[in-house]
């Protein structure tokens, strides 16, 4: 809007418009958004159901899968192989990093003083807590040993397998012979 120089009544007059044309605007943008907001609820309401329940199958789905992958590990993955391409995506097993812990009976107290005595005040935390994090990459940097680490109330454990699936996008568009998938 262009300056111009108006007297005082007229002025007023321009800004009490300009304020009733954004207080009705904000008002039309609230109504819109209600309204908005009542279908998404509606929608969510018609929709819950089924998602949830398909939620639920996948989650049964993902476990069978997994259960059967263990089972047959031997039969599914050769010798030195990690996972299994399929025409749909790779389900497969991963060697998760070795986890730190406290032994048993070793609080992070006792673990931090025995560090520092150790002379690795580098692997605790300001916390007072033992850096998990910096004893790994001093391991396997070679700074440290397993054993000094028992010594101060550390220990490596093996970490579990963890289970992996991955799709393939379009998976079901890429096997026509299957025709088309009933969701």
């Amino acid at each position: 809007m262009r300056a111009e120089r108006l007297d005082p009544l007229t002025a007023r007059l321009a800004v009490a418009r300009k304020v009733r044309a954004v207080a009705l605007t904000q008002a039309r943008l609230d109504r819109l958004r209600a309204e908005l907001d009542e279908e998404l609820d509606a929608a969510q309401r018609r929709r819950g159901g089924p998602i949830a329940a398909l939620q639920g199958r996948l989650s049964r789905l993902l476990a069978d899968l997994e259960a059967l992958c263990r089972a047959q590990r031997a039969l599914i993955l050769p010798p030195g192989r990690k996972a299994l391409a399929t025409p749909f995506g790779e389900v497969g097993f991963r060697r998760a990093e070795p986890l730190l812990r406290l032994r048993e009976g070793v609080t992070d107290e006792e673990a931090c003083r025995l560090l520092r005595k150790a002379d690795l005040d580098d692997l605790i935390r300001v916390k007072e807590t033992p850096d998990r994090q910096a004893a790994h990459k001093a391991l396997s940097e070679g700074r440290v040993g397993p054993e000094r680490l028992r010594r101060c109330g550390l220990e490596l454990s093996e970490p579990p397998e963890r289970f992996h699936c991955r799709l393939r996008e379009h998976s079901l568009d890429a096997c026509p012979a299957l025709g088309r998938a009933r969701l």
